[in-house]
């Protein structure tokens, strides 16, 4: 699948334009035609789909499908849709399903050979087999298959105070967050599974701030708690503990 404004195959088919070859998720329809009544109209991306959204995130989880539907107006002769996972598809009807947790964009781009129009989603994906019992909050990132709770504090030196932001992006193995502007990311935690080369879980981290700041990794299967540190005003050195969870290998 391309983009949205190219002409179809020569042949006419679609039979190949969900990546995967295996035809999942798709109603058949192709991704040429226009939507019924909108002939003559430019194109309106809109999409329809039967997940569970709140200030502008939707939640999904590893292994259940959630269907999207092409519900744009206008005339709509070629679409793609995109779920930020590497695979494109451009049939009206899409069931996806994703493997990994971490943050993914839904952008549905459609187009009536000249016009283009697009629409995007964000999804946070949690595991759909949680190894613990961390709850993603704008605070909180699950990381590990939900086992592993990260949060972060900052502080200043004249004594203001706060809980760092979760940005919206991220994987299953990485988080990052932001202090006073969503657009300013402060700072990157990873947990990483370590297992195989010395029996731990490991945190790394980097922080692009001179701030004070606590970052709190929490396994929430054994309540241990590791706790990183930087003082306000100096600038903030990377966390590098490969010892970390011990018990995070023992399962």
């Amino acid at each position: 699948g391309g983009g949205g404004s190219g002409p179809p195959p020569s042949d006419g088919s679609d039979e190949e334009d969900d990546g995967d070859g295996d035809g999942d998720g798709g109603d058949g329809d192709g991704g040429g035609g226009g939507n019924d009544g909108g002939q003559g109209l430019p194109p309106r991306a809109a999409i329809g789909h039967d997940a569970e959204c709140v200030d502008g995130l939707c939640r999904a989880r590893t292994g259940v499908p959630v269907t999207f539907e092409d519900a744009s107006s206008g005339d709509v002769r070629f679409r793609t849709w995109d779920f930020g996972d590497g695979i494109t598809y451009q049939r009206r009807t899409v069931a996806q399903n994703w493997s990994a947790p971490g943050f993914y964009e839904v952008t549905l781009q459609v187009s009536n050979g000249t016009v283009e129009s697009a629409l995007s989603l964000k999804f946070l994906v949690e595991a759909g087999a949680p190894a613990g019992t961390c709850e993603p909050g704008p605070g909180t990132r699950c990381l590990g298959d939900s086992r592993y709770a990260v949060e972060v504090e900052w502080w200043t030196a004249d004594g203001r105070s706060g809980a760092g932001t979760v940005v919206h992006e991220g994987t299953n193995d990485s988080g990052l967050f932001w202090f006073f502007n969503r657009d300013n990311w402060e700072a990157l935690v990873k947990v990483l599974d370590g297992c195989t080369l010395n029996g731990h879980v490991w945190v790394f981290g980097a922080s692009t701030t001179d701030l004070g700041y606590r970052v709190a990794v929490t396994d929430t299967v054994t309540g241990t708690v590791r706790e990183y540190n930087n003082e306000a005003g100096t600038p903030a050195g990377a966390i590098t503990d490969v010892t970390a969870f011990p018990e995070g290998c023992r399962r």
